[in-house]
């Protein structure tokens, strides 16, 4: 199975006090049982960790940061860099979805999720509802 981690499940997961954080948590280690091929991209994280030194601590990004490095180096986590083309498509999601509040990241992470067909998206938000994509839990 090949999940989509978004920014809102990354921050669940992450700290404590976020509503959703047990939920995240166990959905996460879920994930790692079955195991799940689990991917994010550079922009998501890049605003995962903008979000965690803001809204929590330098310390936490860090303490994230490095959980983030050991998924990729145990074949956890794959991380998809945006390049051109993704950049591309993403503008093309960005004027089609006109009407929606999608932010930018959130328009390359669909085009990720189209690319590479995604099986589900772990996330806390409807935007990818809207796109046509599961999303769990």
């Amino acid at each position: 199975m090949l999940v989509f981690v978004d920014t809102s499940a990354w921050i669940a997961v992450a700290v404590k006090k976020d509503k959703n954080h047990q939920i995240a948590a166990d959905y996460y280690k879920d994930l790692l049982k079955i195991p799940a091929r689990l991917v994010t991209s550079n922009y998501v994280l890049a605003e995962t960790y903008t979000r965690l030194r803001y809204d929590v601590s330098h310390q936490k990004t860090l303490e994230f940061y490095g959980i983030i490095l050991e998924a990729c180096k145990e074949n956890r986590l794959a991380v998809i860099w945006i390049d051109e083309r993704l950049e591309r498509d993403s503008w093309e999601i960005f004027k089609k979805y006109s009407d929606q509040m999608f932010s930018f990241v959130d328009c390359t992470s669909f085009a990720i999720c189209k690319k590479i067909k995604v099986d589900q998206v772990f996330a806390f938000d409807d935007d990818f509802k809207i796109t046509g994509f599961l999303v769990k839990p």
